[in-house]
């Protein structure tokens, strides 16, 4: 809608005189501001040529008072380019009036921003974490040299078989050579191996 208003003064100089510009141009809708400056007045507008077409007011005759400034809204149609018309105030029931050269115009519009397709779509979670990689818990562990530990899973594993063939074996030893002293050799074997399991897994 227009900003600024159409001004037409009416009776400034004489009964039914009508004082407007002699041309206005809008980009959309506007406002007709009729400017009453003598006796109430009886007042018809109406479009004519393309614009006929493209405007239309809520009512075209309107009376205004002594004094009174009437603000009538024009609603104008989008136009792809400009097209111009003309806009006639009729004062007296036809006794005096003007034309105004009218001319609407493409509206205005925003420019879009392009955005970038790949800006919408997900990051991708990479294995790398700053300088370092991610993996599992028995990557970090190295041994002075730089190679690293077994996985704590696989120690836990030998570890246990060890003290478990070091268990039979004591049984055997046992029901065989009836020996209490390798008997107790070989649990002493079987407490230390889990107490190295118990170390290498803190």
């Amino acid at each position: 809608m227009s900003s600024e208003p159409l001004r037409v003064v009416l009776n400034r100089d004489r009964l039914n005189g009508v004082d407007a510009p002699a041309s206005f141009t809008s980009s959309g809708s506007f406002t007709l501001a009729l400017d009453n400056r003598g006796k109430a007045v009886h007042v018809h507008v109406r479009f004519r040529d393309r614009l006929a077409d493209l405007t239309s007011v809520s009512a075209a005759n309107h009376f205004v008072d002594e004094g009174e400034t009437r603000h009538v809204h024009v609603d104008a149609a989008d136009v792809p380019e400009p097209v111009g018309g003309g806009l006639e105030v009729i004062t007296g029931h036809g006794a005096d009036g003007a034309d105004v050269d009218l001319a609407l115009e493409p509206r205005e519009r925003t420019a879009g921003v392009d955005v970038d397709d790949a800006l919408s779509q997900p990051p991708k979670r990479g294995t790398d974490q700053g300088s370092g990689q991610s993996g599992g818990p028995d990557q970090g562990r190295r041994l002075g040299d730089g190679s690293r530990w077994p996985g704590d899973e696989s120690v836990s594993l030998l570890l246990a078989a060890f003290a478990l063939t070091a268990l039979l074996a004591g049984v055997i030893a046992v029901l065989t050579l009836n020996s209490f002293a390798v008997a107790m050799g070989l649990l002493a074997v079987v407490l230390s191996v889990c107490g190295a399991a118990y170390v290498l897994r803190t």
